[in-house]
């Protein structure tokens, strides 16, 4: 039997110079660095290096619980089939291949050693975990890999890659290379190379776990140019299901990952494997990581996870049939557009605020109302909002549009972009103010609930609300305080920005609209490029539902529809977003102005049907409808494992 020490692991932080973590010893100074977490029957090891100035040796542990390893370290041999030792130094890339619990297999550890052509693959057997012997060297493979096995228990399969998922299988006595239908998908990692994780039966099927690290830069518009304020470091994990049978034939893959972890910026880690974890409750995956300093952590991914990814069918909004509901008409204020809505539910109708481009180009406000929050019951004749003020207005003496001048959604000037939402005895309207030039501004106005249901217009006078310089554009109230405060949120390119006020008071003097907190494009995902809220939150039981709208970096064309969960205590915190957009431009009337746009402005809940107004195409209005309940169990699966990395013993 090896002789066994008690080895303490001390990890402590470092994030700017690697180290590993250092280990108490009476004779010597040495380190330890985790190189791979696997399993059998049940049983859960660590293999780490410990190295000094003049020696390296692998030793390996067990886990005491599925959180702690119990300190107790056995050395391990590792040799070829001549016995000689291999050079543990030279080494990485480790990983435990974990066979199914049915077949009685050999535990299998691979790595890669570097030689003087090049790294080179390596996998081992053991029947203990603690006395390895060398059983091929693949010149051809020089990633991290693991090696799979079929139905039988025979054919060895090696899967590995770093850019392609690649498989290596033996005929005979070689090995040969093979490629499957391309996995990852072509823009799941963008370029940055990943490893292979681990591998897992799942099921009658056979799951390979990769991940790459990723840098996202945190950006802000200045002056119609992104300036960096800060960087975000994710974990990404994507999973491929292959045919246990035909171990080459690719089941099924994630577009999206299954699951993104936010990292310490310059803390890189590495992922030291996957192993299945079962408790009484439930049934899990566990990832397991290690940062440069040797800290251990892992990430819990709930069993059903890839079933949901596989399965689940993305939820959509229900167009209405008779969409647009509202269009352009020949009077000269709303000839060339009526789009862009926002909608408040009051009295038993449902009030419509919309966005009107005259033939002149320049933007005001309409009106018109619903019984059935389908059918316009009402529409007037004139704008119940028009532009007075100087931020605003812009050139009134110009007729004609000039190319020179900034163009906004299609209009040259004016009052843009509506939304509304009712505090108390007050209706609050929010617009983007536009002069033709940039940068635009957003502007608050309030008028009485009593005013507003009898079209006495006498709005409030208008108070800026974004500072000079700034580009400002959907602004959206809370429709109570929340902790005391007014939440507000914003857009400035390209994020959803949030404040919190005191109270409603504007301008020069007194405050202005800074993005205290926000919520970010996420690269992976559909609203990658840019975002806004559309809608005035609606209060759930599980959280505030936000309806908003984004741009996908990889289809920057079009403006889809999507929407979150916040938290009702404190809304800067996204309890869940939606993994696919719930309405995406397809229909003619979507793209006869201005091609692929669906900006929604207004959202109410009728009877637990929601209805979501969105302008079409930069020209019409429309409404689509889908149950509430519908929607919040998507989008509550939807939410991705609590993005933690939580640490080891």
């Amino acid at each position: 039997m090896p002789a066994k020490k008690k080895i303490k692991l001390r990890n402590k932080a470092s994030a700017t110079k690697v180290k590993a973590a250092k280990v108490s010893a009476a004779a010597d100074d040495f380190m330890t660095e985790p190189l791979a977490v696997g399993f059998e029957k049940n049983k859960l090891f660590l293999l780490f290096r410990k190295f000094s100035r003049t020696d390296c040796e692998l030793y390996i542990t067990s886990g005491k619980s599925d959180t702690k390893f119990d300190g107790t370290a056995s050395k391990v041999s590792l040799t070829d089939s001549k016995k000689k030792k291999e050079n543990i130094a030279i080494c990485s890339d480790f990983r435990f291949s974990c066979c199914d619990k049915k077949l009685d297999k050999n535990l299998v550890l691979t790595y890669t050693r570097n030689t003087e052509s090049g790294k080179v693959f390596v996998s081992a057997e053991s029947k203990d975990g603690k006395k390895w012997t060398v059983k091929d060297v693949i010149t051809k493979i020089k990633t991290a890999g693991i090696v799979a096995y079929d139905e039988k228990g025979k054919s060895p399969n090696i899967y590995f890659g770093d850019h392609i998922l690649r498989i290596a299988r033996k005929a005979k006595t070689k090995w040969e290379i093979v490629d499957p239908p391309r996995a990852p998908h072509w823009n799941f990692f963008d370029g940055v190379p990943f490893s292979i994780a681990g591998g897992l039966p799942v099921d009658d099927e056979f799951a390979v776990f990769y991940c790459a690290e990723h840098t996202v830069d945190i950006l802000k518009d200045v002056w119609l140019h992104n300036e960096k304020i800060g960087e975000e470091r994710l974990l990404k994990v994507g999973v491929a299901i292959f045919d246990k049978n035909e171990p080459t034939r690719l089941l099924w893959q994630t577009e999206l990952p299954v699951i993104e972890v936010p990292i310490e910026t310059h803390n890189r880690v590495r992922v030291l494997g996957v192993v299945p974890i079962q408790t009484k409750t439930e049934k899990s995956f566990r990832i397991y990581t290690a940062s440069l300093d040797g800290q251990i952590g892992f990430i819990n991914l709930p069993g059903d996870t890839i079933s949901d990814h596989k399965n689940r069918k993305q939820i959509l909004l229900k167009k209405w049939q008779n969409n647009p509901i509202l269009s352009p008409t020949d009077l000269h204020w709303e000839k060339d557009g009526a789009f862009n809505p926002t909608a408040l539910r009051l009295g038993d109708k449902v009030h419509l605020l919309y966005r009107a481009v005259g033939g002149d180009g320049y933007s005001s406000i309409g009106y018109a109302s619903s019984s059935d929050g389908l059918n316009i019951d009402e529409r007037l004749a004139k704008p119940v909002y028009s532009p007075k003020y100087w931020f605003e207005k812009g050139d009134g003496e110009k007729t004609e549009r000039d190319e020179s001048i900034f163009s906004s959604g299609g209009s040259w000037g004016g009052c843009e972009d509506p939304k509304v939402t009712q505090i108390g005895d007050k209706v609050y309207m929010t617009y983007v103010a536009h002069t033709g030039v940039w940068p635009m501004r957003t502007v608050l106005t309030s008028i009485s609930v009593d005013d507003f249901l009898h079209k006495k217009w006498k709005w409030e006078k208008s108070q800026l609300m974004s500072p000079p310089g700034v580009g400002s554009k959907s602004v959206v109230l809370f429709p109570e305080k929340i902790n005391g405060n007014y939440y507000i949120f914003h857009r400035m390119w390209p994020n959803i920005m949030l404040d919190i006020v005191p109270e409603l008071e504007f301008g020069e003097g007194k405050r202005w609209l800074t993005g205290e907190k926000m919520i970010l494009p996420r690269k992976s995902f559909w609203d990658s490029l840019k975002m806004s809220v559309g809608s005035t939150p609606i209060k759930t039981k599980d959280g505030w539902l936000i309806i908003y709208n984004a741009v996908d970096r990889l289809d920057g064309g079009k403006y889809k529809i999507g929407a979150m969960l916040l938290d009702l205590n404190d809304p800067s915190k996204v309890l869940a977003r939606c993994r696919r957009p719930i309405l995406t431009p397809s229909e003619f009337y979507e793209n006869d102005g201005k091609p692929g746009i669906a900006y929604p402005g207004g959202a109410v809940n009728i009877d637990g049907m929601l209805h979501v107004y969105y302008g079409g195409g930069d020209k019409v209005c429309c409404v689509a409808q889908i149950e509430m309940e519908e929607l919040l169990k998507s989008l509550k699966k939807d939410a991705l494992p609590k993005p933690h990395i939580n640490k080891v013993k």
